[in-house]
């Protein structure tokens, strides 16, 4: 029994990772860049932000393969 109970919490952590990286990250950075976009407007031409709004598909592949 306690084989099992193993094997049910790695599945269960697994389930929880994938669900976090396939749609918390999208939605935090989506979220961050989105209110920049919003309310920042006058600040997106400069850096940093010139390069977190340029490659937000980048920033979120990274931190998918990060977590």
């Amino acid at each position: 029994m306690d084989l099992i109970s193993k094997i049910g919490q790695i599945l269960l952590i697994l389930g929880i990772i994938y669900l976090w990286n396939k749609y918390i990250v999208k939605l935090i950075i989506g979220k961050v860049i989105g209110f920049h976009k919003k309310n920042n407007k006058q600040n997106l031409n400069k850096q940093p932000m010139k390069f977190f709004v340029k490659n937000e598909l980048n920033i979120i592949n990274i931190s998918i393969i990060f977590y």
